[in-house]
Order: C-alpha cells, then sequence, then structure tokens
C-alpha cells in the first residue's frame, strides 16, 4: 500500500510540474535586418595607366645617368575616374630585371624620391639598382595614399664613373613595380 501510495505521489509530483513546464509566458523578439559585408577596391595605376612604358638610353659610358618621374595613382575618386576605394596602407617600389646582361644590372645605381607636393622630395632609396627592392614609398611622411590621391616617384639611373671595360656593349631591362596593399 506504502508503494502505491508513494507512486501516486510520484505521479502528481511530475503532472504538477508538467502543468508549470507547460503555463505561457511573456515573450520578446527584435531583428537587426539586412546585414551586408561587402569589400573595397584597391587600384593603383602610374600616370593613370596600369602599365607605362619605361626609357630607353642607349650608348651609355661610366658616370652617365638617366632621370625621370611617374605619378603613382590611388585611383578613386575625387580626381580620377577610377574603381579604388580604399587607402593604401603599404606602398612599396621595387626593380625587378626582366631581361639582359645581370652583370650590368647588379653596376647599375638609382636614386629613388617620393614627393606630394613638399618643398623637398622623401629619400626612398640611393644605392645599387639591384637592392632596390620593397623600398617603402610612404614613410616617414605619409601614413597612407587614399584613393584620388596620388605621389610622384622621381629617378636618377647611373652607370658609375668607376665602371670597367667588362660593362662595354651589355644591355639590361628592368621594371619599376609599385605595390600596394591594405592593410
Amino acid at each position: 500500500m506504502k508503494k502505491i501510495i508513494l507512486s501516486l505521489m510520484t505521479i502528481a509530483a511530475v503532472g504538477s510540474f508538467s502543468v508549470i513546464a507547460t503555463q505561457a509566458v511573456f515573450t520578446s523578439q527584435a531583428t537587426v535586418q539586412n546585414n551586408t559585408f561587402a569589400t573595397g577596391v584597391l587600384q593603383v595605376r602610374v600616370n593613370g595607366q596600369p602599365t607605362l612604358a619605361g626609357f630607353t638610353f642607349t650608348n651609355a659610358a661610366p658616370g652617365d645617368c638617366k632621370s625621370g618621374q611617374f605619378g603613382v595613382n590611388n585611383y578613386g575618386q575625387p580626381w580620377f575616374a577610377g574603381p579604388s576605394t580604399l587607402a593604401a596602407k603599404h606602398l612599396t617600389i621595387s626593380a625587378v630585371k626582366t631581361g639582359g646582361d645581370q652583370a650590368l644590372f647588379d653596376a647599375l645605381t638609382v636614386n629613388l624620391e617620393a614627393n606630394r607636393g613638399w618643398a623637398t622630395r622623401m629619400p626612398v632609396h640611393n644605392g645599387a639598382l639591384s637592392a632596390a627592392i620593397n623600398k617603402d614609398l610612404l614613410t616617414p611622411r605619409w601614413a597612407d595614399l587614399i584613393p584620388g590621391s596620388s605621389e610622384d616617384v622621381y629617378y636618377n639611373v647611373c652607370l658609375p664613373v668607376e665602371a670597367g671595360n667588362s660593362l662595354q656593349g651589355l644591355s639590361t631591362t628592368f621594371n619599376f613595380v609599385i605595390d600596394a596593399s591594405n592593410p
């Protein structure tokens, strides 16, 4: 008999919990709708072009130099019609040999400078052309190159006065490569 009473009490207890668990409770819900995650665009150009023809210097003698400049553009609004919407947080220049004689490439020197309208140019690299790899075009003067802005790069490539006879009649070809990234 005790077992029957204990069983009835257990059934009553479980039943009362079931009633409590199924009772109505006030609730509320809110939604954050239409979340979108889109990437920006970073596009740099040289003088407004994806690529730009370089210089040709023939019959160079020891001590001869070739100077020039080009603009690096973050190709977006407001000054350019391009798609760039991101700042270039890192901007580098490298001299990359693409053909010809390694000995001449290794002998050439280059002075690279950058400017954005300041009274003086910012030094970037002065030394062997072959050592001009990932040279920073931003620090210490600028934090980034924002969309729609540009920076001028000046170069002076020279065959040193001490170049020897072994370099006579040689030719080398190289590119100035601009790399931009964010971050």
